[in-house]
């Protein structure tokens, strides 16, 4: 899992290598293509769609104008009268939404017209537009906001526009004529909620990725499922914001936008691969490297394709359908296998209620980008099924991660008891010979970071104990008085070294003490007295046959010594053997 993990940060830092070189290409060309194509003008509303007609006198709504593969670099000339209802101020502009077309919008003078300004009876250009001017990625950027100013003469006069399709797909949307700031305003309130949703999902997206590289202790193939989640929100938001078209109706540089639409497009199915391979349990070839050394491969030929031989990016959504497709039966696949191998596999619900959202998810994303496919002339209702769909996914993995926190702390809050029962003395209190053992090793690893930095602060001083007269107790009154004797012991060791250190029983009747403070040896001796005095009071107190008392010892450890902790154990176990020699001889 480690090295899948590790393939996978490299699979995304290609994409992000490629993603910036196509991207910084684009943007830099869109920079430098001439003219604006948003022009905040004055004007008054009037719906212009109906109306148009052709050099045959058909009469058509612009909006269903269609063209065929046979149409495409071919010339079509439509007019359109402004009719006499339309009344005009001065300043108004022709607003509307086009797609995959050159044109020029231009007028003509009619015979009681007082306009007469070219060598033609009137005709006066108004607005060309050349969609690939600067050479940008493909012949389908995208749609594209045209505001084309008009004069109030120009009511009398025809108004025509010459298109030149650069893909059969072209259509014009929205025509109308009006203020070009209300048009421009209008539109950006349209697309508000869409774009707020969509931010929602992009810091949902952020927040996962952050909580998973800050604050989640998690194995590495718990993690590679969450990096999955964020990055699959994260995209899935930034392209739902973009296809909201409020930044390139903000910015009138559809170029960008649009290729990072179609780039973000193809590489949401690697995402959803590595979510379905990183969770499911049932053993299978790791499917998302595939998809990725697939997406990898499409990218590289359809940046090298769309920027060096002017080729269609909208073929990147639509093979993004294909991957998603094979994402969806693969993910089946697995959710069959693993119920049906689920008396065999240990903790597989997980595995399968993601598979189930990942292939739910799947289908919905399938579905947006077919209809997308489908009716082009619906692009900007594009992601709406995909938008409400996944703010409900968002909810439910919230849901679920919620569900999962709690078990998670729950499971953390026993290990942490059973970590802490493990390290203590049952019957005391105390920390145990496990827990010195651990200890023990801590500070030897100071002790030689010290010795090879040549610092020789570092000091502690080794306390050993041994409790007199247990076994006489056991025997003449009682393991359980034993065990009272016992505890009595400890709690006056463990009062008489207070903060200066910790205390441990390592064994029946057995204790240790590990002292720190800048002068150890003078804690020590503060220790011992303490010590003794509250074994004396106590004493007086109990007033039973047996007197409860310490043989002790010490030594000092630092870091200038040569040798080890346990050479400084021997010496304090020395000591303690040469007191406890001493009270049986004053006995």
């Amino acid at each position: 899992m480690e090295s899948q993990y590790r393939k996978h940060n490299i699979y995304l830092l290609v994409y992000f290598v490629i993603i910036v070189m196509w991207l910084g290409s684009v943007l830099i060309k869109a920079a430098r293509a001439p003219g604006d194509q948003i022009l905040f003008e004055k004007g008054d509303y009037y719906d212009c769609c109906e109306g148009w007609y052709d050099d045959d006198g058909n009469v058509f709504n612009i909006e269903k104008l269609v063209f065929t593969k046979e149409d495409v670099l071919k010339e079509k000339v439509i007019h359109y009268q402004i009719p006499e209802d339309c009344k005009l101020k001065g300043g108004e502009a022709i607003c509307f939404f086009s797609r995959g077309m050159d044109f020029t919008v231009y007028t003509t003078a009619s015979e009681d017209s007082t306009y007469y300004g070219s060598e033609e009876l009137g005709s006066r250009t108004l607005y060309e537009y050349k969609q690939n001017s600067a050479h940008l990625s493909g012949s389908d950027i995208g749609l594209t906001v045209q505001v084309v100013p008009i004069n109030t003469m120009d009511k009398y006069n025809e108004i025509s526009i010459s298109i030149i399709p650069t893909e059969y797909s072209a259509f014009i949307l929205e025509m109308r004529i009006e203020k070009a700031s209300d048009y421009i305003y209008s539109e950006i309130r349209t697309r508000l909620p869409r774009f707020l949703w969509s931010i929602f999902i992009v810091f949902f997206g952020l927040s996962i990725l952050l909580y998973t590289q800050f604050a989640m202790e998690r194995k590495r193939e718990e993690k590679t499922v969450y990096y999955a989640w964020g990055a699959h929100a994260l995209i899935v938001g930034t392209l739902l914001t973009v296809e909201s078209q409020l930044l390139q109706i903000l910015t009138g540089r559809p170029e960008f936008i649009n290729s990072l639409k179609y780039a973000l497009g193809l590489l949401i199915s690697f995402p959803m691969a590595v979510k379905c391979d990183s969770i499911t349990k049932y053993p299978h070839k790791r499917f998302s490297h595939i998809i990725g050394a697939i997406v990898a491969v499409i990218f590289a030929f359809e940046a090298a394709g769309s920027y060096f031989f002017n080729t269609s990016l909208y073929r990147l959504s639509l093979l993004s359908v294909f991957l998603i497709a094979v994402i969806v039966f693969l993910s089946m696949y697995f959710i069959y296998k693993e119920i049906r191998n689920r008396k065999k596999l240990k903790q597989t619900g997980v595995s399968i209620f993601i598979n189930i959202m990942s292939l739910v998810n799947g289908f919905v994303w399938a579905i947006d980008l077919g209809l997308y496919a489908k009716s082009a002339r619906h692009m900007t209702d594009w992601g709406r099924i995909m938008r409400v769909f996944y703010i409900t996914y968002l909810f439910v993995i919230l849901i679920f991660l919620l569900r999962l926190s709690i078990i998670r702390n729950r499971q953390a809050a026993l290990a942490e008891k059973y970590k802490i029962a493990s390290r203590t003395d049952a019957l005391t209190g105390l920390l145990n010979k496990g827990a010195y053992i651990e200890k023990e090793a801590e500070l030897t690893g100071k002790l030689i970071s010290s010795r090879t930095q040549g610092e020789k602060g570092f000091t502690f001083a080794i306390m050993t104990l041994d409790l007199n007269y247990l076994k006489k107790v056991n025997d003449n009154l009682g393991h359980e008085e034993g065990d009272k004797f016992i505890q009595a012991a400890a709690d006056i060791l463990k009062a008489a070294v207070g903060e200066h250190g910790e205390t441990y029983r390592t064994g029946g009747d057995e204790f240790l003490a590990i002292i720190y403070g800048e002068d150890p040896e003078a804690v020590y001796q503060s220790i011992v007295k303490d010590l003794n005095n509250r074994l004396d009071e106590f004493n007086q107190k109990a007033n039973k046959p047996i007197k409860l008392s310490f043989a002790y010892g010490h030594a000092i450890c630092t870091s200038s010594q040569n040798y080890s902790i346990h050479d400084s154990e021997r010496i304090a176990d020395k000591e303690m053997y040469e007191c406890k020699h001493a009270m049986k001889a004053e006995r």
